[in-house]
């Protein structure tokens, strides 16, 4: 039996009642330009980024961050021609919502991602496909929820797979969260490199509950421009640098208009402490 994710203690009463956040919603189911700020993983490396300058650096195999926002949807980015190092080319096709090319690629592979031939298992190395899989969240350091926004870009390894041990790709990972009716918004993620592939890859589990202060400072964080330009559904310049610039018209996403977080509510009462629900994750 795998010993799965768990935070200390019970769910802080200023989050026991806390409406599903915007975060929680795009992540439970299923002026843009050389500032821009993000977190690249090549070379199995945190480095911090402005543009396409590195600034910073960590060699630790992990990180401790808040997601604040992520985008609407699983993109898709699928290049004609293969990676070489030191060379920045556009993609041929992509799309903003991994169903259907974007409005803005002008050589679509297909009418619908579905029916692609980059889709196809074999179509890229092995047995993967040419077109693959990405998520952008939006992110905050734990030792700096005040202070500067990063847009980080999940690879399809880093998203889908199973859990292992108390670490889960990223959909399971909120899933699991998700099914226990623990926000996404309200934790401290530990961000670890998976060093068993050759590529970077990602695996996550929770640290634990953020205070009331860096709560509320996350959520400001969430509804930033910075936040926006991380998670918005954007055109690159570069997609590997991922310097975004404004389209001309944003895509419309079918669905319902988020509630706002609430601030407060009267203190409900526990049924259990955080620590017995999430053992039973170990049952899956």
């Amino acid at each position: 039996m795998s010993e799965l994710m768990t935070i200390e203690g019970n769910v802080p009463s200023y989050l026991a009642n806390v409406e599903k956040s915007d975060l929680a919603k795009s992540l439970g189911v299923t002026d843009g330009g050389s500032g821009y700020k993000w977190v690249s993983i090549k070379g199995g490396v945190f480095r911090m980024m402005v543009g396409s300058k590195e600034m910073a650096k960590n060699e630790d195999r992990s990180m401790n961050m808040v997601v604040v926002a992520s985008a609407p949807a699983i993109a898709r980015t699928y290049y004609a021609s293969a990676y070489k190092e030191g060379e920045n080319s556009a993609p041929a096709c992509w799309s903003d919502d991994g169903n259907k090319p974007s409005e803005h690629c002008t050589t679509p592979e297909a009418k619908d991602c579905n029916s692609c031939p980059q889709n196809v298992a074999g179509s890229g190395n092995g047995n993967s496909r040419a077109c693959g899989f990405s998520s952008r969240l939006a992110v905050v350091l734990e030792s700096d929820i005040k202070g500067d926004v990063f847009g980080i870009k999940l690879p399809a390894t880093s998203i889908f797979g199973k859990a292992e041990d108390k670490y889960a790709p990223f959909q399971e990972y909120i899933k699991r969260l998700v099914a226990q009716k623990i926000d996404p918004a309200t934790v401290v993620t530990e961000f670890r490199f998976d060093t068993s592939g050759q590529y970077p890859k990602l695996k996550f589990a929770p640290v634990r509950y953020l205070t009331e202060d860096e709560y509320e400072a996350a959520q400001k964080q969430g509804s930033t421009k910075e936040s926006e330009m991380a998670t918005g559904t954007r055109e690159f310049k570069n997609m590997d640098e991922e310097v975004p610039f404004e389209k001309k018209a944003t895509p419309q996403i079918e669905e319902a208009e988020p509630t706002k977080v609430a601030k407060k509510k009267a203190e409900p009462k526990q049924d259990a402490d955080l620590d017995s629900v999430l053992d039973e994750w170990a049952e899956d």
